[in-house]
C-alpha cells in the first residue's frame, strides 16, 4: 500500500539490482494504490499518507481507530527551522511547510514513530527535543545507533528490535472482533475460502479457541480424531512418517481422521504461544453433512494431501518450508508414476516438457560418471525452468538405477504454480536440480 510514484522508485530501483523485469516484480506482492492525504479504510479504521521530506520520495502515514493513532514519519527532515530557510529560497511553498510542520512527520499522536538518521537529509536531535511534552511524550526515534541516541537524543526513547519490543496502543475491543478474525482467517484457507454466508454463520456457532503454550502436544499419531483444527496464531511442528513441518497461520489438520474415522496420522505439537480455531468431529460432521459440495471439497483436498507424495515433499529442502496450502496446490499437480530399473524417463535432446520429484529409488544422468551428488534419491526435484520456458532440448538422458517411484509435473502446470508462487520462480530459474 503506498503511492504510484513510490511504487515505480521501487520496481525500478529492484528490476536494476536483481536483473529482474518490473512486470514479474509487481506479481511478488499485492500493490494497493493510495492517495496523498486521502483516507485509506482499513479494519474499521482509517490510514493517511503523506509525503515525506527527503532526498528520495518517501511517505509517511497516520493510522487512526477509535480514537488512538499511530504516526509514522518515513525517511524525513524536521527542522522548522531549515523549512524556513527552503521556503524563503522557494524551495518549497509555505503551503508546504505549514503541512510538514505540522501535519506530516510530527503531530500529536498516542505513538509517533520517527526516523532520525544522519542529518541533513534527517532529522537532528534538536528540534525533536524542543517538541512540546505532550507531544514528545509519545515520541520513539528510529535509525539511530544506540551510541548516538543515548548521546544526542537523552530523554527520547529508542525503537528496539524483536518480538519482545512490540509497541501496542490500547483500543477498546470491537463486539465484532472475534467472528471477524475466525472469518478472515477461514476465507484465506484453500478449504474454506468460498464459504457462503449461510455456512460462514454455521461455522461461527460451532467454533471454539483454544490456546497452547510452548511444548504443549496438541494431538498424538494414533489419538481418536476429535477436532479439526485450523491455526489462528502461533506455530506448530507438525510431525508425519518422520518428516516434520512447520504450521503457521490458516494451516489446518484433522480433517481426514474425522471423515474416515482413522486415528491421527501425525503428532502436533506447540512451538509457541497458540490460538487454535477448533471445530468437533460432531459438528463437523453435521456441516458437511448439510453441504454436500463442502464435503466433497474437504474429500477431495484430503485424498490430495495424505498421498504417497507427502514424504517426497518433506524430503525436498525447499518444498519441506511450504504451508500445507502450497502443498496441497502442488500435489494437484503431481502424477505418480511407478518406475523400472534401467527406465529412461528423459532422453537427451527430447524438448523438455516436464519436472520430476523423485519418490523413491535411486536415479542418475547416463552421460555423468556417479559422484557424490549422484545418484538422485527421495526428494530430489529435477527442474529445468528455463529450458522449459524456451522449450529448449534436454541436455542428459535420466534413467532409473533402481525400481522406484517419481512424481512428474507438466510444463504448464509447474509454470502456473510458479506464477502462483513468485518467490518459488526466482528461487529456481537458474537451478536444473533442487534438493
Amino acid at each position: 500500500m503506498t503511492t504510484r510514484t513510490i511504487m515505480a522508485q521501487f520496481v525500478r530501483k529492484y528490476s536494476l539490482i536483481s536483473g529482474i523485469s518490473d512486470e514479474f516484480l509487481l506479481r511478488l506482492f499485492v500493490f494497493l494504490p493510495v492517495k496523498i492525504a486521502e483516507p485509506v479504510h482499513l479494519q474499521g479504521g482509517t490510514i493517511s499518507f503523506f509525503y515525506a521530506l527527503h532526498a528520495l520520495p518517501c511517505v509517511g502515514f497516520r493510522a487512526e481507530l477509535d480514537g488512538k493513532s499511530v504516526t509514522y514519519s518515513s525517511d524525513t527532515l524536521y527542522d522548522p527551522e531549515r523549512l524556513l530557510g527552503l521556503q524563503e529560497r522557494g524551495i518549497i511553498s509555505e503551503a508546504r511547510r505549514q503541512w510538514l510542520l505540522h501535519r506530516g512527520s510530527v503531530q500529536q499522536s498516542d505513538l509517533l514513530l520517527h526516523e532520525a538518521g544522519v542529518p541533513p537529509i534527517h532529522t537532528p536531535a534538536a528540534p525533536l527535543l524542543a517538541l512540546p511534552d505532550e507531544v514528545r511524550a509519545n515520541l520513539r526515534i528510529i535509525h539511530v545507533s544506540d551510541k548516538r541516541a543515548a548521546e544526542d537524543f537523552k530523554g527520547i526513547e529508542m525503537v528496539r528490535s524483536g518480538f519482545e519490543n512490540t509497541i501496542s496502543v490500547p483500543v477498546p475491543v470491537s463486539p465484532y472482533a472475534h467472528s471477524t478474525n475466525i472469518l478472515q482467517m477461514l476465507l484465506s484457507t484453500d478449504l474454506f475460502r468460498s464459504l457462503d454466508a449461510s455456512t460462514a454463520i454455521d461455522f461461527l456457532q460451532v467454533v471454539r479457541v483454544t490456546t497452547y503454550n510452548a511444548g504443549d502436544v496438541i494431538c498424538r499419531t494414533g489419538d481418536p480424531p476429535d477436532f479439526l483444527r485450523i491455526l489462528q496464531s502461533g506455530t506448530v511442528q507438525y510431525e508425519r512418517d518422520g518428516f516434520s513441518r512447520e504450521l503457521r497461520y490458516c494451516d489446518y489438520f484433522g480433517e481426514v481422521s474425522m471423515l474416515t474415522d482413522e486415528d491421527h496420522l501425525a503428532t502436533a505439537t506447540a512451538t509457541s504461544h497458540v490460538e487454535m480455531v477448533e471445530v468437533s468431529r460432531d459438528s463437523f460432521t453435521h456441516l458437511l453433512g448439510t453441504r454436500p459440495l463442502l464435503k466433497e471439497r474437504v474429500m477431495r483436498r484430503s485424498r490430495l494431501r495424505y498421498t504417497e507424495s507427502w514424504r517426497a515433499i518433506a524430503a525436498n529442502s525447499v518444498f519441506a518450508t511450504f504451508s500445507m496450502a502450497q502443498v496441497t496446490q502442488l500435489q494437484s499437480v503431481m502424477q505418480e508414476e511407478t518406475i523400472q530399473a534401467g527406465q529412461l524417463i528423459w532422453r537427451r535432446g527430447d524438448i523438455v516438457s516436464d519436472v520430476i520429484l523423485v519418490g523413491e529409488g535411486k536415479f542418475h544422468f547416463k552421460e555423468l560418471k556417479l559422484t557424490a551428488t549422484q545418484p538422485f534419491m527421495q526428494g530430489a526435484l529435477l527442474a529445468d525452468v528455463f529450458a522449459l520456458e524456451q522449450r529448449k532440448p534436454h541436455r542428459l538422458t535420466f534413467a532409473a538405477l533402481t525400481d522406484g517411484k517419481i512424481f512428474r509435473i507438466g510444463g504448464s502446470d509447474l509454470l502456473e504454480f510458479l506464477d502462483n508462487n513468485p518467490g518459488l520462480f526466482i528461487f529456481m530459474q537458474d537451478s536444473v536440480l533442487v534438493e
